[in-house]
């Protein structure tokens, strides 16, 4: 979708002439960097095309088109300040106020800084703009319905429930899938950072791959306390990610990807098991052999419910996870599958309203199996990924509840954990940091609170 959008974005390579005095050889060389940047970006290099797209503003400060690419690269980095007043540059040098690729840019810097009222305005222009089955394609009417949703929960007067966890292992980098388990004393997450084993980068995002971390809770500090022997072995020099740990830390999924690292054990992403009888501590990772969980399709951030046991002693215990094994038709989607007496089930996907023709994402499931949490970017929501919650009555999963503005922001939102026996809740979260934005953990207190999902 993305690609189908820039495309529309650099139909035309031709700049407007201004009063500003801007020679000939600099207008030439300007249109090759956004030529170069347009073939980076397409080639998912983006911090390469970034970089190009500077070169142009650089050279032609009249090349609106330069400023609408560069706004377009700073809102996949999340550089959203950047974004915004380069959309709002882009917006003033172009002669056509109602052209559909610039307001939908600048509704969607807009919509990230959380300017939502300016935002739908800009998205109703690029509705316009487009017409109905373009803007259709492009997914404007679930933006809109977005600010619509995100204004009306403000409206009451909501305050989000969210506080940082671990605030003192916070870096400028993505940390995310928080994972909290002996009892709240030892947090797990994943990163991108530069000191990734390995030290390599993705070649197709140009960002370091992930590694697995772990903490423990410092009694005295009253700090989180990085503990690398917990994690000793575990990373590879390609990405690694934790999903699920079991409450008694003995136990973890994760999501495993070495194709483009010298190991290539794994040909694609691979849904893995860990456990070392340790409580808290990682063993390397075992690619969990069933051919309709692993299959050549993206598979992983896997979670199970604990195992019930029944009364004739057979047992019980159902794993969801994520593929785009139905790429063709929708991105990613979320499936099920039970697993009876050790042995695997089919593996069904969750019916159509919890998946959408969008992408689901970072599935977690209570301790009994009837409560389905998740992210998705394509129901009505806040903004970005949104976190929603379905519940299981009589074999039939419900319509998916959008957790509201105590949880959810205008960014993405992903990575929702529930502990009902701590009363406690964690997730991740595009957030600012000293005015850039990235992923953050955070924790939310449930206790007292009347929600729905804990009745």
């Amino acid at each position: 979708m993305k690609y189908l959008y820039f495309l529309l974005v650099i139909q035309s390579l031709s700049a407007p002439v201004f009063a500003q005095k801007i020679s000939a050889l600099n207008k030439v060389n300007a249109l090759r960097y956004l030529e170069k940047g347009n073939q980076e970006y397409n080639e998912g290099r983006l911090s390469s095309a970034y970089m190009s797209y500077k070169q142009v503003t650089t050279t032609d400060p009249t090349n609106y088109k330069g400023f609408l690419s560069l706004a377009t690269a700073e809102l996949e980095l999340n550089s959203y300040y950047a974004a915004l007043e380069h959309a709002a540059k882009a917006y003033e040098l172009s002669k056509k106020k109602k052209d559909g690729e610039l307001n939908f840019v600048k509704a969607s810097a807009h919509h990230r800084m959380g300017e939502l009222e300016s935002a739908l305005q800009h998205y109703k222009l690029a509705e316009q703009g487009y017409g109905k089955s373009l803007s259709k394609e492009l997914e404007i009417p679930t933006l809109i319905k977005q600010c619509e949703f995100g204004l009306a929960e403000l409206a009451k007067g909501i305050k989000n429930l969210r506080i940082p966890i671990a605030e003192e292992l916070t870096t400028k980098h993505d940390e995310y899938g928080p994972i909290l388990t002996l009892g709240g004393k030892t947090l797990f997450f994943t990163a991108r950072k530069p000191e990734t084993t390995g030290n390599n980068m993705n070649p197709d995002d140009q960002r370091f791959f992930e590694d697995i971390y772990q903490a423990s809770w410092n009694e005295e500090s009253k700090s989180w306390v990085l503990n690398e022997e917990a994690i000793e072995g575990v990373n590879t020099e390609g990405f690694d990610a934790l999903n699920y740990v079991s409450e008694d830390g003995i136990y973890a999924l994760g999501t495993l990807n070495t194709s483009a690292s010298k190991e290539k054990t794994t040909s694609s992403s691979e849904i893995v098991e860990y456990g070392s009888g340790d409580p808290g501590l990682l063993s390397s990772a075992t690619i969990l052999n069933h051919k309709d969980l692993n299959t050549s399709y993206f598979e992983g951030a896997a979670a199970v419910s604990d195992t019930v046991v029944y009364e004739d002693e057979t047992t019980s215990q159902w794993l969801v996870f994520v593929s785009d094994r139905n790429g063709d038709k929708t991105m990613t989607d979320l499936y099920i599958v039970e697993k009876k007496d050790d042995a695997y089930q089919q593996v069904l996907p969750l019916p159509k309203g919890i998946n959408t023709t969008g992408r689901e994402t970072t599935p977690f499931l209570s301790p009994d199996g009837n409560t389905l949490f998740y992210s998705s970017d394509a129901l009505p929501g806040m903004g970005g990924f949104d976190i929603y919650y379905s519940k299981k009555e009589n074999g039939v999963w419900g319509s998916p509840v959008n957790l509201g503005a105590q949880f959810n922001t205008v960014n993405d939102d992903t990575h929702f954990q529930w502990y009902p026996s701590m009363s406690k809740a964690v997730m991740a979260s595009i957030s600012e940091n000293d005015e850039s934005f990235n992923y953050q953990l955070f924790e939310i207190d449930l206790t007292g609170l009347d929600l729905p999902f804990l009745k």
